[in-house]
């Protein structure tokens, strides 16, 4: 696409056409979620509305202008024509013009494209340690305008308007076993809470206090476990990247439902820039091993309770008892719905590399619930 292609300010009368775009885009769920600003920017090729870029500005701290690319989204027929990548230069330019501080974004881990052309600019991805220093309280007011506040999977990325890009790391910040067991001990409190809201208060006591983490290490220990020796025999170089803002929402819904949400985190190349297609093959099979894992324990756990839990040692039995729910909830989303808002858990890794494989996975899990709860 030529730089000089028509990049203008949207007219209000253009509001309905650009949601239309923005539900092509996206599809109707996460389209119909879309809100336009008055910063928002059109796109044109050959006078067909091509792509749009949604810019909003607020305060955070001591005040200070921050700007964020709230929503960029092309159409899918101009799709390898550059309009992204003309757009996201536009809306730097504009936000800088706007006079903000720093500059933020929020990128879902497995979308590389559009990570890409942020790294391009200067962006960097921040593990929610470099936020907290960073930021502070100021994330309060940062999380509402950039959607980091309950987007499962996605990761805040920023840059300063002012001094020029600096030069990308070569690979993501933060991973290693600190935030595995930090999201360990997170869900197991949440699952503690969960307990409570459906009337089970009578049945917690302090041995929970290690029997809980133990159990989550069970579940996501497996998972996490056979993603790693898949990849490292596939030659594939992963870091474990938790889920903040999933916690948030596993919050929520644990707190205003009584429902759980288990967010488990994953595993993602460790360089900056990569390419999804590229790498599918490996990550497909990655994450198939992940939610293999999950599945199979949850079908070992089903036959201890049919066929000997209670012959297990009292403490074993426990945990393996408290380990059903938290495996049972993480297969719905793990497998079930590996679409908007859960395709950042495996399966829909399984799902775009091999539809077969993922309808196998599929398949087990349905039986899984049928046996236990209708059989």
């Amino acid at each position: 696409m030529s730089d000089r292609a028509p990049i203008r300010p949207m007219e209000p009368g253009e509001k309905p056409a650009v949601k239309r775009l923005a539900r092509r885009a996206f599809g109707p769920l996460q389209g119909s979620l879309v809100t336009l600003t008055r910063h928002t920017f059109l796109c044109e090729i050959s006078g067909e509305l091509a792509g749009a870029v949604v810019l909003e500005t607020f305060r955070y701290k001591r005040n200070q202008l921050g700007g964020v690319i709230k929503w960029l989204f092309t159409d899918p027929e101009a799709q390898g024509q550059g309009v992204a990548a003309a757009l996201v230069r536009e809306g730097v330019a504009r936000l800088q013009e706007l006079g903000c501080h720093e500059l933020f974004t929020t990128v879902e881990g497995f979308n590389t494209p559009s990570s890409n052309r942020f790294a391009d600019l200067g962006f960097a991805p921040l593990s929610p340690w470099q936020q907290l220093r960073r930021y502070g309280l100021s994330l309060l007011r940062i999380g509402p305008p950039t959607f980091h506040t309950i987007d499962t999977g996605h990761f805040l990325w920023s840059r300063s308007a002012a001094e020029p890009p600096r030069e990308q790391e070569r690979t993501v910040p933060g991973g290693g076993a600190l935030p595995w067991v930090a999201n360990v001990i997170f869900v197991a409190a949440l699952v503690a809470l969960h307990r409570l809201r459906v009337g089970a208060a009578g049945e917690l006591h302090l041995h929970l206090l290690w029997q809980l983490p133990l159990a989550l290490s069970l579940v996501f220990g497996v998972r996490s476990g056979a993603m790693k020796l898949t990849a490292r025999a596939l030659g594939l170089s992963l870091r474990y990247r938790i889920w903040e803002t999933g916690l948030v929402l596993s919050l929520i819904i644990t707190v205003l439902f009584g429902g759980l949400f288990p967010t488990p985190g994953s595993h993602y190349p460790v360089e900056t820039r990569w390419n999804y297609r590229s790498k599918l093959p490996r990550l497909a099979a990655v994450a198939f091993s992940g939610a293999f894992a999950v599945l199979a324990l949850a079908w070992f756990l089903l036959a201890c309770e049919t066929w000997g839990l209670a012959q297990s040692p009292r403490a074993l039995a426990s945990i393996l008892a408290l380990a059903v729910a938290p495996v049972q909830a993480l297969l719905v989303f793990e497998v079930l719905l590996p679409w908007f808002p859960f395709a950042s858990f495996n399966g829909r890794r399984v799902l775009d590399h091999h539809r077969l494989l993922w309808a196998g996975l599929a398949i087990g899990t349905a039986a899984l619930f049928w046996v236990r709860y209708a059989g």
